[in-house]
């Protein structure tokens, strides 16, 4: 399966496309942690003591090596982000190809403008 889409920066006045191929259901596995990522209501973790072993968690923590579960992973969704969607996203990128193509920036304007009218006009209005 094969899927793109385009990136334009107007202040440099550069455009690329995003060519990224491999299997299909690497993308469906993706699409459906992101749905489920979306889904997760985010529902505050419990102020249950936690102790932190990484000296490199402690020193962001103010020195402290305890906080809670609320502190440190906040809710529910955001725990589900960091120990699901991200996991599944990292191991995707890894099977997917991706190919990036340089392009003028005019002749993607052209290209995209007539499909995407609002977002070129705010691009030129910056």
């Amino acid at each position: 399966m094969k899927t793109w889409s385009y990136g334009i920066n107007s202040l440099y006045k550069t455009a690329s496309i995003d060519l990224r191929t491999g299997p299909w259901w690497v993308f469906a596995l993706e699409r459906m942690a992101e749905f489920c990522c979306d889904i997760i209501p985010p529902i505050p973790l419990p102020a249950k003591k936690k102790k932190l072993k990484d000296q490199e968690d402690i020193e962001l923590n103010d020195g402290n090596p305890w906080t809670t579960w609320k502190e440190w992973y906040g809710d529910l969704s955001q725990l589900f982000h960091c120990f699901v969607h991200i996991p599944i996203f990292n191991f995707c990128e890894r099977i997917v190809k991706t190919r990036f193509v340089e392009l003028d920036y005019d002749k993607v304007k052209e290209m995209f403008y007539e499909e995407d009218k609002e977002f070129w006009e705010e691009e030129m209005s910056l």
